[in-house]
């Protein structure tokens, strides 16, 4: 009695830290009460076995589909493209368990001798799945899952500060040649009120294909720079700006030193955002390698 209830206590706590990794490598907030009613749904397979004393009492048919019922009870709706990527990373946290059950068994059942299997596994890995779920960060979990990262850009320039939806762009390298800072790129026709009359005649006249001189207050501020697209490549007028925040994932953080670059080409098909950003310029997330 007692090895049938420990079972079905640790088949419990296994279903609950795998439903919780994978909504965590879905990047979708945990819900406590979701997850837990998903895990006891969980334990069903395992209790019929139990009952009927028949390892093979469960059809393979039912085993291979319940993880989908229970990731839709723990994650509830989700785009019916992120489907196929949440029974894969459900069937992956499975095997990613059953290597850390096996090494488990393996190495602490030899240094604790005499301690029932299911009390092993149930202390030792449903910590390490959470760890791994801690560790792991959030905007490279968002890479991986292909989901466009939008938010907002604050620019100041000569006192002048713009608010313009962004898309944070992995894909951004550039790099003012001069002052070497991360150029963001923004489509110009944001910042025709925003720009000083001087620089923005400028910035017209680089459009237009004949540059005038840098007007005497923006030199060394002013300049271009070369961009490489899909599309093609070209050269773009950029000026360095005095300062910068960006909104990434609902909070609002810090930039390091950055340019502008100013395009005639919109960077949204659908106008929902109206610059690029690299998360590489975002202090705070610098140590995590975002948009390696």
């Amino acid at each position: 009695m007692v090895g049938a209830v420990g079972t079905l206590a640790v088949s419990y706590a296994m279903d609950w830290s795998l439903l919780r990794l994978t909504i965590v490598l879905l990047d979708r907030k945990p819900k406590g009460w979701r997850i837990g009613l998903g895990a006891v749904v969980g334990t069903l397979p395992t209790l019929w076995v139990l009952l009927q004393k028949n390892l093979y009492a469960v059809p393979w048919e039912l085993l291979l589909l319940w993880p989908l019922a229970i990731v839709l009870i723990a994650a509830g709706r989700l785009p019916w493209r992120l489907w196929p990527r949440a029974y894969l990373i459900f069937t992956g946290c499975t095997v990613l368990a059953g290597g850390v059950a096996l090494v488990m068994l393996t190495w602490l059942g030899r240094w604790i001798p005499g301690i029932p299997s299911w009390l092993l596994l149930g202390i030792s890995v449903p910590p390490v799945l959470w760890g791994f779920g801690k560790i792991v960060p959030r905007p490279r979990i968002r890479q991986y899952l292909g989901q466009a990262q939008k938010g907002l850009l604050t620019l100041t320039l000569n006192s002048r500060t713009l608010t313009v939806p962004c898309l944070w762009d992995s894909g951004n390298r550039m790099r003012d040649p001069v002052l070497r800072r991360p150029v963001i790129v923004m489509e110009v026709g944001q910042a025709i009120e925003w720009l000083p009359d001087d620089v923005l005649a400028w910035v017209a006249s680089f459009h237009a294909g004949h540059p005038g001189p840098v007007p005497a207050p923006w030199q060394g501020r002013l300049g271009s720079v070369v961009y490489q697209s899909i599309g093609g490549s070209g050269v773009l007028p950029v000026t360095a700006l005095d300062e910068a925040r960006g909104q990434f994932q609902g909070r609002w953080h810090a930039l390091a030193p950055v340019a502008l670059a100013f395009t005639n080409q919109t960077v949204s098909a659908d106008h929902s955002y109206r610059a690029l950003i690299s998360p590489d310029c975002i202090l705070t997330l610098n140590q995590e390698g975002v948009g390696a």
